[in-house]
């Protein structure tokens, strides 16, 4: 039996290297890739052929290939070693109007990214329901034996990390996606370009998007449906090991012994997986549309657009899962150990607020009560994030000593729900002095100034929609907003009588980041631009600093994701450098800025500490 297993096998591979000549060939032989090389032979001033023979040496690292066997493989064996951990939530009405779409048009798959076990749910909920396989494009660096060859011959893309400045490459590569789409075939990428170090979506990277876009506009095929897919989870084993990274910032190579350290790992149920689908975006619909509102045939910043459009439909059907606002009371604790019922007492206005709003949940209900909190805070012990204490008179719980980072990975999943409503109460408090009439009238310059300092944060609707979210938040928080926003007691009183304040438990993680970006940059030399490289570490080492010494408070703030995130705000700011008094005073500023806010959110802090509104009517049943 194992005999003709073995020869079944080998038959079903023996033609796969042959394959995948052919495949490249076949991309190497289409009208759109010979233009594109006459182009670049006369760029690059080199013969056409040697340019050829370079293309088909990318095509062969690249080319996806049908096995039968392999895809056996992976759903069989890979799959089972990354998945067993969860129980998948999916969202089944959605896939069958998908499967139905499918029909028409091809469709591309666009996920948040926030575990190596992401392919492998895709993949599964896809084959279970009865949907064509998607191509799945990823990293080289997990172009390793044997991952690699299950994977590239089960219909898998590796890509290279990083190929600016290989015009042969990009070619190559836009020409073959524009062969897949063009027969049809499901596309499947993550736009992040990595796992999330944070729990929310990372600004998206935009060059398969380009040759998607590209695609659509030279004919190739009428249409393709992007789809918003937003995968959370109720907790990850890996987190630990990326907050790690975050800190040292040394990142394993992956590998045999990585992949088995890694399925070991996962031999242990954690939670459930939610995995969710958005509304469809006609990519040919949405070109024409911008191109009509331009008045251009390709309006500047279409492709930007288009891929922030797509995270703020994965951001719209992300639920808000129990372990995310658990460990936002929790963090907004700080150090501080809470009783079940000082849980409770935070976690009321949240809930009720979510159900206000209407917000897409998961198992929220049973945190009403004490049996409901208790059993998730209970989850966190066990994977020790949570650290809970017994030897007193009641049950104690707070964020375990290391784990904040952790925690904040859980609570980040959710935090794009509370960011419109945080803004709106650190402008009011920010602005309790000045004579304004209205802050949500007009230009809103005090809103929009935080929202600009956020960009690389959060993906916020346009100007006008924004000001209509919060015009809804305003409602929220004090239904008679409009008569009240124009005197300092006003606007105070708005905030002592809220139910809840938010801005001090979700803003503070990123203004500190920030502020220890800001401190950093001022203290660096303005003569030569700056070393990213070397300031993230000094960014990391003088944050701890200041967390041990109080300074600040929150130390999931030291991320090098999110001190990135500061940095490209420093540079559209134009403050790396070089320069001279000018960016002196600039960088000056901006430490003056970041240093107010996150003095504003602490003032927030201290009020919301105050005994308010609603306190009691919160008991626990």
């Amino acid at each position: 039996m194992m005999n003709r297993l073995d020869a079944t096998f080998r038959e079903l591979v023996a033609d796969l290297p042959i394959a995948a000549r052919l495949e490249a060939r076949r991309v190497l032989c289409t009208p759109l890739f010979d233009e594109a090389l006459d182009e670049l032979a006369q760029h690059l001033g080199q013969p056409k052929q040697k340019l050829r023979r370079q293309a088909s040496r990318c095509l062969l690292e690249m080319v996806a290939l049908d096995s039968r066997a392999y895809r056996w493989l992976w759903d069989h064996t890979l799959s089972p070693l990354h998945t067993r951990a969860f129980s998948i939530d999916v969202d089944s009405p959605a896939l069958v109007a998908l499967k139905k779409l499918n029909e028409k048009v091809p469709l591309v798959f666009l996920p948040s990214h926030r575990s190596y076990a992401d392919p492998f749910l895709t993949t599964k909920v896809m084959r279970q329901h009865g949907l064509q396989r998607a191509h799945i494009l990823g990293g080289d660096n997990l172009k390793f034996f044997p991952f690699a060859q299950i994977a590239q011959h089960s219909g898998g893309i590796f890509i290279r990390r990083s190929f600016h400045g290989d015009e042969v490459y990009k070619a190559a590569l836009r020409a073959y996606l524009m062969v897949l789409i063009g027969r049809g075939e499901n596309l499947e990428w993550y736009m992040e370009g990595g796992r999330s170090r944070t729990g929310k979506l990372r600004p998206p990277k935009y060059g398969l998007m380009t040759f998607l876009v590209d695609a659509v506009r030279t004919g190739v095929t009428p249409d393709v449906m992007l789809v918003p897919t937003s995968i959370t989870y109720d907790q990850l084993h890996e987190v630990g090991a990326m907050a790690h990274q975050e800190m040292s910032g040394i990142k394993p190579k992956e590998g045999l012994p990585w992949l088995v350290e890694y399925a070991r790992a996962q031999q242990k149920w954690i939670g459930q997986v939610h995995v969710r689908f958005g509304e469809p975006m006609s990519l040919a619909r949405r070109l024409a549309d911008d191109a009509a509102a331009h008045g251009e045939e390709r309006p500047r910043w279409q492709v930007e657009k288009t891929a922030f459009e797509v995270f703020r439909r994965i951001n719209a059907i992300t639920p808000v899962t129990a372990q995310a606002v658990v460990t936002l009371a929790l963090l907004a604790a700080r150090n501080r150990a809470l009783t079940l019922g000082e849980v409770h007492a935070q976690l009321g206005p949240l809930l009720d607020y979510a159900h206000a709003r209407s917000l897409p949940v998961s198992h929220l209900a049973p945190l009403h009560y004490h049996h409901g909190m208790l059993a998730t805070l209970d989850t966190l012990a066990r994977t020790r994030v949570v650290e809970r204490f017994d030897g007193g008179e009641q049950p104690v719980f707070r964020i375990a000593p290391g784990q904040h980072s952790v925690a904040a990975f859980y609570r980040n999943s959710a935090v794009h729900w509370f960011v419109n409503r945080a803004l709106l109460e650190l402008a009011i408090w920010q602005n309790a002095d000045r004579k304004l009439q209205n802050l949500l009238e007009g230009d809103m310059p005090e809103l929009m100034e935080l929202r600009d300092l956020f960009k690389f944060e959060f993906f916020f609707a346009d100007k006008q929609e924004f000001g209509a979210e919060l015009q809804r938040e305003a409602a929220l928080l004090d239904p008679a907003w409009p008569g009240r926003d124009t005197q300092r007691e006003n606007r105070l009183d708005v905030l002592r009588k809220a139910p809840f304040l938010i801005a001090q438990t979700v803003l503070p993680t990123f203004l500190e980041a920030y502020y220890v970006v800001a401190d950093r940059l001022a203290a660096s030399a303005t003569g030569h631009a700056v070393d990213r490289t070397r300031l993230l570490d000094e960014c990391m080492t003088v944050g701890r600093q200041y967390v041990l010494q109080q300074r600040i408070h929150h130390p999931e703030c030291l991320s090098r994701e999110l001190f990135n995130n500061a940095l490209r705000l420093a540079d559209t700011r134009s403050l790396l450098g070089p320069g001279g008094e000018d960016l002196t005073d600039a960088r000056s500023a901006f430490l003056t800025e970041c240093r107010n806010l996150v003095a504003g959110v602490e003032a927030l802090a201290q009020l919301q500490r105050q005994p308010r509104r609603g306190d009691s009517e919160h008991a626990a049943n």
